[in-house]
């Protein structure tokens, strides 16, 4: 009976992870570029020579995006994925073939958030891991989730660095730290050529 239970244990736990990164990626490879062209569409409908096509766009926009809404909230009520969860799958599934060990300290294995701090924290180590990947060519990745009074999210690669004084932030750093602040955090980015970098995101 115990090894039952535990195998059924084990099958759970592995359905909870596959669910939490499914829905990880329908939030960062549907949702995210959705909003984007949402926004730019609707941009768009204040021309007059484009308006009417600018807002078919908004309206099928619209409803796509409620529809990956939909489909992501049915994931998620349906077992819960915790917090651990879902950003463990997003920061896998960005890491592409890049080896990824992931670390959650102070929490909770069943911690849940609330959207707004979820979707930044899942933003934040997502485009951490896309740049460690995209631009210091890492052999391994490191990610850490920890809370005690706050948040804090560490996403460490073993690539290449650069000199950040000499070098300015791209639109990813700053989409990372305008999600930090825009929750009352901050975020800090540290690296030194041939030692890799670090990303540090602190969310009360």
């Amino acid at each position: 009976m115990r090894l039952r239970s535990r195998e059924h244990l084990l099958e759970v736990d592995a359905l909870a992870q596959e669910r939490g990164r499914i829905a990880a990626d329908v939030h960062d490879l549907v949702m995210q570029d959705l909003a984007f062209a949402l926004a730019a569409a609707r941009t768009l409908a204040d021309d007059p020579a484009l308006a009417q096509r600018a807002l078919a766009v908004v309206e099928a926009s619209e409803r796509a995006l409620a529809g990956a809404r939909g489909v992501v909230d049915g994931l998620v009520r349906r077992d819960r994925p915790s917090v651990i969860e879902v950003v463990r799958g997003s920061v896998t599934t960005a890491a592409r073939h890049v080896p990824v060990t992931f670390e959650s300290r102070g929490v909770d294995a069943g911690s849940q958030l609330d959207r707004h701090t979820l979707d930044a924290l899942v933003h934040i180590g997502r485009e951490a891991v896309t740049n460690a990947v995209k631009h210091a060519h890492p052999d391994s990745i490191e990610v850490v989730l920890e809370h005690a009074d706050e948040w804090r999210l560490n996403v460490s690669d073993h690539g290449r660095g650069f000199d950040v004084a000499a070098v300015r932030s791209g639109f990813g750093v700053e989409s990372m730290r305008r999600q930090a602040q825009a929750l009352g955090g901050r975020l800090e980015l540290s690296s030194h050529p041939g030692r890799g970098t670090t990303v540090e995101a602190v969310i009360p």
